[in-house]
């Protein structure tokens, strides 16, 4: 069929010895790919076609970068990412909703403040400059009533 490359991993080791082997076509016949044996239960191969090496790792079938030396992430890792990136993004969102509450809590108490000191007879220039605020921002916090 023209594979350029085949790798068979058996990860209970029942019908392969090792648990992963690879052949690559050469001159339209499959040759072994050797294997390369760091520890008695760590091994790899590389594959030129995907430009990765293919490491058994206790047991596990992992992807690595040669160039990098990392190893690509597995589907339960990249899921733990993702809801690792979740979790932080509700987290953040309640950060932003009790900070949003605070802030229009603290606007509602200077809102009444500043109706107090008008009601009580000062001015609005008097309360903006007492306040530390704008005529522009007393006035938006009582609305068009002064």
């Amino acid at each position: 069929m023209g594979v350029r490359e085949y790798f068979q991993y058996d990860p209970s080791g029942d019908y392969l010895n090792p648990i992963l082997q690879g052949v690559r076509l050469i001159n339209n016949q499959y040759e072994p790919i050797a294997a390369n044996n760091i520890a008695f239960d760590t091994l790899w191969l590389f594959s030129e076609v995907l430009g990765l090496e293919l490491h058994i790792i206790s047991g596990e079938l992992r992807f690595r970068v040669p160039e990098t030396g990392e190893f690509l992430k597995t589907h339960k890792e990249e899921n733990q990412g993702r809801l690792a990136e979740e979790q932080a993004r509700v987290v953040a969102e309640s950060a932003f909703q009790q900070s949003e509450q605070a802030r229009l809590a603290a606007e509602s108490t200077l809102r009444s403040l500043v109706t107090q000191l008008l009601n009580s007879g000062m001015s609005l220039e008097q309360v903006a400059q007492m306040m530390n605020l704008s005529t522009v921002e007393v006035r938006r916090l009582v609305g068009e009533k002064f």
